[in-house]
């Protein structure tokens, strides 16, 4: 059981390791950074990650971005788990098409502790859509997620992720938004080539509800739950995340 709430936990961290944003690319020259802290729950297992997400638009479209995850703690039980540590870099990037389309392509490299990453590169690559209704933003995203085989053998399974989130215009300082994302496991994993476990067709549902709080026209902070749904996928435990960011726009 604990195999399958720790594997939970990390699908569900992955749900916030996704795209910088799911709406337009901001103008050339623009920028935005975010020290992201993320709390999960799920039985008895708990883990608190940090996160260092930035991103620039050096040319009008065109934004770049950098995540950088720390793991400050895992226990079960109580217990510490060992699983502490620099987490895997992700460096992406973003092109806006149209005004409402943009297509992005995200690697995530093998650069933090062994022990608890994968050591294959991380591919996220797909478009989004997104659409201002008057009173609603409201931004989407396809994209697909896979992983090439590392030095241990190890190769996950393709994943498919719909995203879907409406930020209601209610207010100049409080912005409350509300989201989906789903993730639909395409394969097994295999080790060494060869088959490693029944996944193919799981299905992670992550609903997601939260705000962000306006302190200037540089500064902001974000306060957002993310649930986990889908037994096969997260483990027979809903899994809950609590998220809280400091924001600076440049």
């Amino acid at each position: 059981m604990l195999k399958k709430i720790l594997l939970g936990a990390a699908m569900l961290a992955t749900s916030s390791f996704a795209t910088f944003s799911q709406f337009p690319v901001p103008e050339a020259h623009k920028g935005d950074a975010r020290l992201v802290s993320d709390f999960t729950m799920q039985d008895k297992y708990k883990n608190w990650t940090l996160n260092l997400k930035g991103r620039y638009v050096p040319v009008q479209n065109l934004e770049i971005w950098l995540q950088l995850p720390y793991t400050l703690m895992t226990s079960w039980d109580g217990e510490d788990t060992n699983g502490d540590g620099m987490k895997n870099l992700t460096f992406g990037g973003r092109y806006q098409i149209i005004p409402n389309v943009a297509a992005f392509l995200d690697l995530t490299f093998p650069t933090g502790k062994k022990a608890i990453n994968d050591d294959g590169i991380g591919f996220n690559a797909g478009v989004q859509y997104s659409q201002n209704f008057g009173s609603i933003d409201f931004g989407s995203e396809l994209g697909l997620m896979f992983n090439t085989e590392g030095d241990d053998k190890y190769k996950s399974p393709m994943e498919l992720h719909l995203n879907a989130e409406a930020d209601p215009i209610v207010s100049q300082t409080i912005s409350p938004y509300i989201g989906l994302d789903l993730y639909i496991v395409l394969g097994d994993p295999k080790v060494d080539g060869h088959k490693a476990g029944d996944t193919s067709g799981n299905v992670g549902v992550f609903p997601y509800f939260g705000a962000n709080f306006k302190i200037n026209e540089m500064f902001s902070a974000d306060l957002c739950a993310i649930f986990g749904f889908g037994e096969d996928y997260v483990g027979p435990k809903t899994p809950i995340t609590l998220e809280a960011s400091f924001n600076a726009s440049f």
